[in-house]
């Protein structure tokens, strides 16, 4: 009986008590499987000796029916009634309250399922919602292993991708008390369960990993739960866990959970895919027209992409958004396209440049920035270009703005393209030792340069990470 009553109010089977006592003008009491009295109706009597009692001092008769619930006895209930009557009604009311209680759990029942289902529906909801426009595979990944490990809270959760080139899922990312030595775990994409689940596409969870022997990992597990990443029927990865940390078995309703949200990350994942090949593709058309510029002057080949690289080293020192580095890395690829428009008399020319020849020099921020205006994906980038020669102090052009209204990513530009042009070979001398131009930076440095970013490039050169 304590079972029903964690499922059914206690209020409410005490309202039916009180209902059946008054529709057949009985006294009521409800004893559990041990004959303890747990509730009554039309009785003050708390033990059965006393109801049995109080029924012979009134000349009636106690009639005791067992209490079935889902075919298992609960308990029984006694109804004191007038002698010779209780025999045919005392069965009815039993049959009532097991009918009254059966109810109850089936509406029980069904509001915990309408509940269960709301809830996913929420956190399907709120998994778009934060996914939206995310073309981020990383992000999409922490996002997916943050999610998934509210819903299933195990010891161990990864992602594997698939590798096309080596046929193979290796691990992405990975958290838990484990997550490290999943980094770098590999397995062929048609070998174990593994490959058998990429390859069916169906969520599968195993109780027993080491006997059913197809699953190894670099660390002790029992159970694993594993679900396919399926974008458009294609499989893009697999999602893992392992171990709950209650001990409990993975349960149906998780992997039909699980198999909706993997739904959601990879319709997310195929979208950041798709836009970092067309990224690739269009960051390679863009390398490959900053070396056609390049090209215009053979002592400055490949000078495009070495900013490129120091530029991208300082943003990733400031730490700036991966998207805001990507912009930053295209500027610095075609912070000299506007060279287009120079003669390359002038590019070329073995010694100093007249005045006149570095005013038509200075003309290039400018005229790339009004090439790249014609450009609406480019725009974001125009005013980085066109101010990539602008001084700290004022003093540069074509503008003659200074310090924080000079964009950011033109002072790093600005930093990267004068480091590169120094040690460099030119006409008219050889490239400079790092060392050397550093000192010479440094006394730029407030006047020329944004002396903090000028410190992050030098962090940048001790560590190692730019030459």
């Amino acid at each position: 009986m304590d079972n029903v009553l964690q499922k059914v109010s206690r209020r409410k089977i005490e309202e039916a008590l009180e209902s059946l006592s008054a529709g057949f003008g009985a006294a009521l009491l409800v004893l559990d499987s041990g004959g303890k009295v747990l509730m009554g109706a039309a009785t003050d009597c708390r033990d059965r000796a006393a109801f049995i009692s109080s029924a012979r001092r009134s000349g009636k008769e106690v009639y005791s029916e067992p209490l079935n619930f889902k075919e298992r006895r609960i308990g029984t209930l006694e109804v004191c009634l007038g002698p010779g009557t209780g025999n045919g009604v005392a069965p009815g009311i039993a049959r009532s309250l097991e009918s009254f209680l059966g109810l109850e759990r089936e509406i029980e029942d069904l509001s915990s399922e309408v509940i269960r289902i709301y809830e996913e529906l929420s956190l399907i909801q709120k998994i778009s919602g934060r996914l939206g426009n995310e073309m981020d595979v990383e992000r999409i990944c922490r996002l997916m292993l943050e999610e998934a490990d509210k819903i299933l809270s195990v010891r161990t959760l990864f992602v594997m991708l698939l590798d096309a080139d080596r046929d193979e899922l290796y691990t992405r990312f990975a958290i838990g008390s484990d997550g490290e030595l999943m980094l770098g775990f590999r397995v062929p994409k048609t070998e174990g369960l593994i490959g058998h689940v990429f390859l069916q596409g169906e969520p599968v969870t195993v109780c027993d990993i080491a006997a059913d022997g197809r699953f190894q990992l670099p660390y002790p597990a029992k159970s694993v739960l594993c679900i396919p990443l399926i974008a458009d029927t294609k499989p893009v990865g697999m999602l893992i866990a392992t171990d709950k940390l209650s001990g409990e078995e993975f349960w149906s309703q998780e992997l039909q959970l699980m198999g909706i949200f993997a739904a959601e990350v990879s319709s997310a994942l195929q979208k950041a895919n798709l836009y970092e090949e067309i990224n690739t593709l269009f960051l390679s058309t863009v390398e490959a027209l900053a070396t056609a510029i390049d090209a215009k002057d053979p002592y400055t080949y490949g000078h495009s992409r070495r900013v490129a690289e120091l530029s991208v080293a300082i943003g990733n020192q400031l730490g700036m958004p991966k998207d805001r580095v990507r912009k930053l890395e295209l500027a610095s690829l075609l912070h000299d396209i506007g060279k287009i428009g120079t003669p390359e008399s002038i590019l070329r020319k073995p010694g100093m440049l007249k005045p006149d020849e570095y005013e038509k020099i200075k003309e290039h921020p400018a005229k790339g920035a009004e090439i790249l205006l014609m450009i609406t994906e480019l725009r974001e980038i125009v005013t980085w270009i066109r101010h990539h020669h602008e001084w700290y102090d004022g003093k540069g052009y074509p503008d003659s703005i200074a310090a924080e209204d000079i964009p950011l990513e033109a002072r790093i530009l600005a930093v990267a393209d004068s480091y590169d042009a120094m040690t460099s070979d030119r006409p008219y001398r050889k490239g400079m030792p790092s060392d050397t131009v550093l000192k010479i930076m440094e006394q730029f440095a407030s006047s020329q340069f944004d002396p903090a970013i000028l410190n992050v490039f030098e962090r940048c050169l001790q560590q190692g990470i730019v030459v």
